[in-house]
């Protein structure tokens, strides 16, 4: 029978209800693993300009955690007392991070850089996820079915998962082997971030004292020692001792005579980047 302008209408709105219900399910669907903390600070920047995807990521798990992810694309989650673990098993709130493991410094600069928060994984290679700039407007979206590893490959990265303890627990340090780094006790460095500084703290991955501005000039105490791949100093500096990352300590000529109190700007060893270049997935 055919049908008649008044059922043709009916059967459109009813379509569209259906459409509308499957839409709240999908969306629901993609929040069911949303109890993790880190997931759920992120939830509340949905649909929000929050500007490129690593700052946001970073005040993400800052609000969640109180942990402070450092500069670098890599030693900065290690430095913040992530571990890393297999992209298969990574799991709500990990950070998946594509980058080129060769150049992942706070200079880096090239396209496919991108770094996401997990909320589902679908256990086929794929996640939903959560990012800020997707579509190169500073937006943050759900992204369902991403697939970083794709996204890595066809860029020439590499992609890694970094998973944030919640129990505030920091792993002990221990002795980093000889001949591993160019620093010693009684070197003088300067804090090698051009444009940020380097957070001073009361023991490695501790709590952080302060933030010393680049150029700061500081002598080694002790160390190196390492934990969870980052080698980590005591050193003296104009405003008292603490640990310092060493990736971030650029060694000066002077040795022990040098003076620690001296500060000020040095020659920027790399051009800092203020804002993260879009890339392809960014």
């Amino acid at each position: 029978m055919p049908m008649t302008r008044h059922r043709h209408t009916l059967a459109t709105v009813l379509v569209a209800i259906i459409a509308l219900a499957a839409a709240a399910v999908t969306r629901a669907d993609a929040h069911a693993d949303a109890d993790h903390p880190i997931v759920q600070r992120a939830l509340r920047d949905l649909g929000t300009y929050q500007g490129d995807c690593w700052p946001w990521v970073k005040r993400v798990v800052r609000d969640a955690t109180g942990r402070e992810i450092g500069f670098d694309y890599r030693h900065g989650f290690f430095e913040a007392g992530a571990v890393e673990v297999p992209l298969a098993r990574a799991a709500p709130g990990d950070i998946i991070q594509v980058a080129l493991d060769s150049w992942t410094s706070p200079d880096a600069d090239y396209a496919g850089l991108h770094t996401a928060i997990v909320i589902r994984n679908n256990g086929d290679g794929t996640f939903d996820a959560i990012d800020s700039n997707q579509l190169w407007d500073g937006i943050v979206r759900l992204r369902p079915a991403y697939n970083p590893a794709a996204q890595a490959a066809a860029a020439g990265l590499q992609v890694h998962a970094y998973r944030f303890p919640l129990d505030g627990s920091t792993p002990a340090a221990s002795p980093v082997p000889a001949g591993s780094t160019t620093l010693k006790p009684g070197d003088t460095a300067r804090v090698n971030t051009p444009g940020d500084c380097l957070r001073l703290r009361t023991a490695p991955g501790g709590e952080i004292l302060t933030c010393l501005a680049h150029g700061t000039r500081v002598t080694v105490i002790e160390g190196p020692f390492e934990r969870l791949g980052v080698a980590w100093y005591l050193v003296s500096s104009p405003v008292g001792d603490g640990w310092m990352a060493g990736q971030y300590l650029q060694r000066e000529p002077g040795g022990p005579g040098a003076n620690p109190s001296a500060q000020g700007p040095t020659r920027p060893l790399m051009q800092y980047r203020a804002v993260v270049p879009l890339a392809a997935a960014d």
